[in-house]
């Protein structure tokens, strides 16, 4: 009966999932079809490396920086140390059009050719003899350039103009030393740990949220899911540089970034702290040490990125092999859609970038584009002063040109020939369904949708799981109204099946773990079985043939039972084979030595004199029911001689005539095993017949 409902929870279960999995495939079918829609509606461009240009400069010069200022590109410079009467300000910026063609100081009005600016070039350079241009900014309507005056790295000068809205830019002064401040690294808070957060026990730890533990004593830094004081084990488990310590030694903080909990611990003596990443619902646990320089949440509770690579919150991360030294946030470009954002990183002492663009339906971060510096102009072209170009001195600087999807919000709705653009505002078709909900609303829509099927396909059941799952599931019901619609796909059919389903699975799912657990436990039980037979086999060398025969026996019983295991529920079976063959591994060495004692004349001395006492004792039993200890121990002989032949003549043995001389033997005392119970099966006859014709006459 147990068997039976066993089976039935298994296969309930089993179906739910795939029904699960065959309502999520629909509902990403459909989503994928209305992107392919939207697409088409509204357009999408990558991020694509369209070609290779070159810029030519009038001096010999090392490049700092570009920067687009509607169709111009300033470029800011180095050159050779200035003249006595100082330096003048085409040996430091120069303007380019977009084809790199070399134009006025004037062609910007308001830039190079303002009077104030000029005075305070010329004031700069004047008074600090070591001024050099570090770099050019765009920050909140402003225009930065940063000057380094002096050895220290806060010496420093900062001239800065206004960028309206329409382009129109005007000089305010040099003291824009307050306008040039970087991001928080981080755009959440850090949570440290408290002495309330200890744990004591035999194996004390730090409770994070009451969601995973952290402990650092013991010479090893471990990250445990379950908060259990009675082991040292976890999910995470890595070595500390200073073994001992106590857990009030080391420094731990989280943050928790949707199912992404970050930690940073700095173990006792270690100057670097490590941050290492769990996934809440998959219970995994990842190091990445970059986020410690900085790192950014992803739209959507999706994950987080930071110098270097990204972790998702399905799980997947990923680190490239690009130079992250010293790199700190600079800002995001979202582009109008809400489709790609692109995150820059900048390190301040090398001077070099990097930049990450992700795409929010794709779920993907493209290869990181390391580069001197970068321009992004307002259709969308990315220049890309290369970071090679820096290295020496020159006149020929190379640029990578690039088409990218973050166009400004003023291209996005300009007007397109006759009418308004796909992505304007003012389109008048709004007839159409898509255009009805908008490019960006139809992003955001679609790339919830996918994010559940991915969440269906590609993470681990847990209960965590199916319960953020069903909670997606109504999170997106209600943040799209749209979703009903059938002119849009009717991607709230799948939506709400998968949820309704998600329900039923999470419902089952408790049975699964049950079985899952007798399963590890049967398993767990047969390990310790057969590691006391093994250990007691290689530690002890048998007296005897019987004890050998016995030893071969326990062994090969202890195999067979765990292959049985094999047919539990969700058994692990890729365990079960690895065991099973360090047993067979077991029995070949112990079948060695087992043959080099059976080798010799008397080994089987005892068999025969326990068969020659089997045949006495078959031959004087008084009654049918004394036969069944007799039987039982002609069975248990038997079955061991059985058992060493098979281990015997599957051993790889160079000698043949040792085997067939252990095998020979074995046949005289199975000879005289069988003597034994003819002779007891024609007693029991015997006393069958008496006992009947007794009974009978009675």
């Amino acid at each position: 009966m147990a068997i039976g409902a066993t089976g039935l929870d298994t296969a309930t279960y089993e179906v739910l999932r795939e029904r699960l999995a065959a309502h999520a495939a629909e509902l990403g079918r459909r989503a994928e079809e209305l992107n392919t829609r939207r697409i088409a509606e509204f357009g999408s461009t990558r991020l694509e490396l369209t070609g290779t240009e070159r810029l030519h400069t009038e001096h010999t010069c090392r490049p700092r920086d570009i920067v687009a200022l509607g169709d111009a590109l300033l470029f800011g410079y180095g050159t050779l140390p200035a003249a006595v009467s100082g330096r003048s300000v085409d040996e430091v910026f120069a303007l380019y059009d977009r084809d790199l063609k070399r134009l006025g100081e004037d062609a910007v009005p308001g830039l190079l050719d303002d009077s104030g600016f000029v005075r305070e070039f010329a004031a700069l350079h004047r008074y600090y003899r070591e001024t050099r241009l570090l770099r050019l900014r765009r920050v909140e309507g402003r225009l930065l350039a940063v000057f380094r005056t002096g050895e220290k790295a806060d010496d420093i000068r900062v001239l800065r103009w206004s960028v309206s809205d329409d382009g129109r830019i005007s000089f305010l002064d040099a003291r824009g030393e307050r306008d040039h401040v970087l991001p928080a690294a981080h755009d959440f808070e850090w949570t440290e740990a408290t002495r309330e957060d200890h744990i004591p026990g035999r194996h004390p730890h730090i409770s994070i949220r009451g969601e995973v533990f952290v402990a650092t004593d013991g010479g090893t830094l471990t990250v445990k899911a379950a908060n259990d004081t009675g082991t040292g084990e976890g999910i995470h488990t890595e070595p500390v540089d200073e073994p001992l310590q106590s857990l009030a030694d080391a420094d731990v903080a989280h943050a928790r970034v949707g199912d992404l909990l970050l930690l940073r611990i700095s173990p006792y003596k270690e100057s670097t702290p490590r941050h290492l990443v769990v996934n809440t619902l998959t219970k995994t646990v990842v190091r990445l040490d970059g986020i410690g320089q900085a790192c950014r949440r992803l739209p959507e509770g999706q994950g987080i990125v930071f110098p270097g690579g990204y972790c998702l919150a399905s799980g997947a991360y990923k680190t490239f092999d690009a130079d992250a030294a010293g790199l700190e946030f600079e800002q995001s470009v979202r582009s109008p859609n809400g489709e790609d954002l692109l995150f820059t990183f900048h390190a301040r002492t090398e001077g070099h970038s990097l930049l990450l663009t992700y795409n929010l339906i794709r779920k993907e971060v493209t290869a990181p584009l390391s580069c001197r510096s970068w321009a992004l102009f307002d259709d969308g072209t990315l220049m890309v002063l290369q970071r090679g170009s820096g290295d020496e001195p020159g006149r020929v600087h190379p640029l990578q040109l690039w088409r990218t999807p973050y166009v400004s919000d003023t291209y996005a709705a300009r007007p397109v020939g006759t009418g308004p653009s796909p992505s304007s505002p003012l389109r008048t078709d709004r007839g159409d369904p898509l255009a009805r909900v908008g490019n960006a609303d139809l992003v955001r829509g679609i790339s919830d949708c996918l994010s559940l099927t991915h969440a269906v396909a590609e993470t681990t059941p847990t209960t965590e799981v199916y319960k953020a799952l069903i909670a997606g599931c109504v999170r997106t019901a209600d943040a799209h109204h749209w979703l009903g619609d059938d002119a849009l796909g009717g991607l709230r059919t799948p939506l709400d099946a998968m949820r309704n389903t998600a329900e039923q699975v999470l419902g089952e799912f408790e049975t699964v773990q049950a079985l899952t657990r007798q399963a590890a436990d049967a398993l767990a039980e047969a390990d310790v079985r057969i590691a006391s037979v093994v250990r007691r086999l290689r530690g002890e060398a048998p007296r005897d043939a019987g004890a050998w025969v016995t030893g071969l026996t326990e062994l090969r019983q202890a195999q067979g039972h765990l292959l049985t295991l094999k047919d539990q529920p969700y058994a692990d079976t890729a365990r079960i084979d690895e065991r099973a063959a360090d047993i067979e591994t077991d029995l070949a060495a112990f079948g060695q030595r087992a043959l080099a004692f059976l080798a010799r004349e008397d080994a089987f001395t005892p068999h025969h004199q326990e068969t020659e006492r089997l045949v006495s004792d078959a031959g004087k039993i008084t009654a049918v029911a004394e036969a069944a200890p007799v039987t039982a121990r002609i069975d248990e002989l038997t079955d061991g001689l059985r058992t060493v032949t098979e281990v015997v003549v599957g051993l790889d043995i160079g000698d043949a005539t040792v085997r067939t001389s252990v095998l020979g033997r074995i046949a005289e005392v199975l000879g005289g095993a069988n003597r034994a119970r003819a002779t007891l099966d024609a007693r029991r006859r015997e006393l069958a017949d008496h006992e009947g014709r007794a009974e009978f006459t009675a």
